[in-house]
């Protein structure tokens, strides 16, 4: 007699299947939360390195080191978690003596791929995991130094205008900046910019600005907004300015048309170009200007625009 040899049947098969498949469901979030948690431990750590090494320098009083910029102490540290908020009890996490329920040092939740910014200002250290409403001081000196600039422009490259709306094959200047903030990680809209330009430095004939600079709004160009005023934040030698700019469209009717601002607000006051424009620099440090900024931005919410008559006395002197 032939014996059959034993092995499974369909129905203990598909049995069989069904228990691996709750063991994987089961287990792989698991197994994606260690790994969450070991990243952020990671993040800690490169954290608690960067601010060693800030307050190295701030205890030295090294103006030359890398982290000092226009009189504070930073380091920005490129986070490698892959979700946003934590996964991490943050109970008693501390850095640096500051705690996470210190909210007034220990800023914002972080962004998965976002960086936090370890700065020392006012005598006190502060760790920035996240984003804010608008470009704060730190960030304007990390993103807009002339280091950045240089990099993302070749050292010939003639007057042009960076813009945000700009089609990425516009111009080399625009393509090389989305490509340098691609690599880098970082986006203007994160910090508040969802309109900007950044202005390379020309020594030409016809150069508005002498030095490399930025102006930025919170404000995200429509269509409907072509002519009318945005209120606008500029930087440029470590100084803030705040004004307005008009909403015009380039290239219309071609394929690569785009919205931005006008570039007659970049103009400076001064008319040592010659374009004698109105707009100057008024502000040594961001809060003021985000004060006036601020200001300007509710009038523009209630008007859908602002015009000369609503800068404040001071910005007209």
């Amino acid at each position: 007699m032939n014996k059959r040899k034993k092995g499974f049947t369909l129905a203990e098969l598909l049995i069989i299947v069904a228990i691996v498949a709750v063991l994987v469901a089961i287990s792989i979030p698991i197994f994606a939360g260690h790994l969450e948690k070991s990243k952020e431990s990671v993040d800690f750590a490169n954290v608690r390195s960067a601010y060693s090494e800030v307050m190295m320098a701030v205890m030295t009083e090294d103006t030359s080191s890398p982290f000092y910029n226009n009189g504070i102490y930073h380091k920005n540290v490129p986070l490698k978690q892959a979700q946003d908020g934590w996964t991490t009890k943050m109970d008693n996490i501390i850095i640096g003596g500051v705690a996470y329920a210190d909210k007034d040092h220990w800023l914002h939740s972080p962004k998965a791929g976002g960086t936090c910014k370890v700065y020392y200002k006012n005598n006190a250290v502060y760790f920035d995991w996240g984003t804010e409403d608008h470009i704060n001081e730190i960030s304007a000196m990390d993103f807009l130094t002339k280091e950045i600039l240089e990099n993302i422009l070749p050292p010939d490259y003639r007057y042009s205008v960076i813009n945000s709306n700009e089609p990425y094959n516009q111009k080399e200047g625009t393509q090389k900046f989305m490509d340098y903030a691609k690599k880098n990680g970082f986006d203007l809209a994160d910090y508040g910019a969802n309109t900007w330009q950044i202005y390379a430095k020309d020594t030409g004939i016809n150069s508005i600005l002498s030095n490399p600079s930025i102006y930025w709004s919170s404000v995200t160009l429509e269509d409907s907004m072509i002519g009318k005023n945005v209120p606008v934040m500029g930087y440029r030698d470590g100084k803030y300015d705040v004004y307005y700019a008009k909403v015009v469209q380039y290239n219309t009717g071609k394929e690569n048309q785009y919205l931005s601002l006008e570039n007659d607000f970049a103009k400076v006051k001064e008319g040592t170009n010659g374009y004698g424009g109105s707009a100057t620099f008024q502000f040594k440090n961001y809060d003021d200007a985000k004060v006036e900024y601020d200001k300007l931005l509710d009038i523009y919410n209630e008007k859908k625009t602002v015009e000369r008559s609503d800068l404040s006395a001071d910005l007209l002197n």
